[in-house]
């Protein structure tokens, strides 16, 4: 229930905190899909907000201008920015290992929309990330966003929020390093598959010069490849346990900039 006494320093304080938590809901996975409409968004923020201005006591404000006020809303919405932003970059993981595959089996030239990330994506790429999407939601990971949301609020109260810029360029570039080495890997059966490939391929090339590679090639490696990713299509589950885990990890660093 809202308090009685409530007033426009109360005011204050609910729309600091609904800028944080639009800025996760505006960026993070599921929440932050473009398929999801405004209003729904706008809903759900203000209804986490609200939630979780219930929770937390009223605490004023250190400002005394206007311009000081705009500075601890930016600041909220860097932090939620921030968190939204890390914890999808983390799904895209999948997307540059499908399109890594896709490249290799000659699939790279057939993309398709995809209107949650507003970009051109692969076959595979497309094909995986509605997989691990579906089974992260099957475990509940969309609780997690929202659950380090709140875990936000506890660990950086509202309006004490300070940036460490090197911190955050520590953990960032850190980060993308990973991702690129955590794609090569989860694509790393179908390479090495097609890799051999083009070496039986290149002495067959070598022994029988009389017959076309290059048409056999195209079709042997659509063939091996489709059958070693039927084959690992069970791994996916364990894949996505691992970049859930990233996530956990990320966000959690990512907190740590900002206290």
């Amino acid at each position: 229930m809202l308090e009685h006494s409530f007033s426009i320093y109360h005011l204050e304080y609910y729309l600091v905190i609904l800028v944080r938590v639009a800025g996760v809901i505006a960026f993070a996975p599921i929440f932050g899909n473009r398929t999801v409409t405004r209003r729904v968004k706008l809903f759900l923020s203000i209804a986490m907000a609200y939630i979780i201005y219930s929770i937390h006591p009223y605490v004023p404000l250190d400002y005394t201008t206007f311009l000081q006020y705009t500075v601890i809303m930016l600041r909220e919405l860097v932090v939620g920015v921030t968190l939204g932003f890390v914890s999808s970059i983390a799904l895209s993981i999948i997307g540059m290992a499908g399109q890594f595959i896709d490249r290799e089996m000659g699939f790279s030239m057939v993309s398709n929309f995809d209107p949650g990330m507003n970009t051109d994506t692969t076959i595979t790429a497309e094909f995986y990330n509605m997989l691990v999407m579906l089974i992260m939601l099957c475990s509940n990971m969309h609780y997690f966003i929202l659950s380090a949301l709140a875990d936000s609020f506890e660990l950086i109260p509202v309006g004490q929020v300070t940036v460490d810029s090197g911190r955050m360029y520590d953990v960032m570039l850190e980060y993308m390093v990973d991702y690129f080495v955590i794609a090569m890997r989860i694509s790393l059966p179908i390479l090495i598959s097609i890799m051999l490939l083009n070496v039986v391929l290149g002495v067959l090339a070598k022994t029988a010069p009389q017959m076309n590679m290059f048409v056999i090639g195209i079709q042997l490696k659509v063939f091996v490849g489709l059958a070693v990713l039927f084959v690992t299509l069970s791994l996916l589950t364990n894949v996505t346990e691992f970049i859930y885990r990233q996530m956990q990890q990320v966000v959690t660093e990512a907190l740590q900039v900002f206290y």
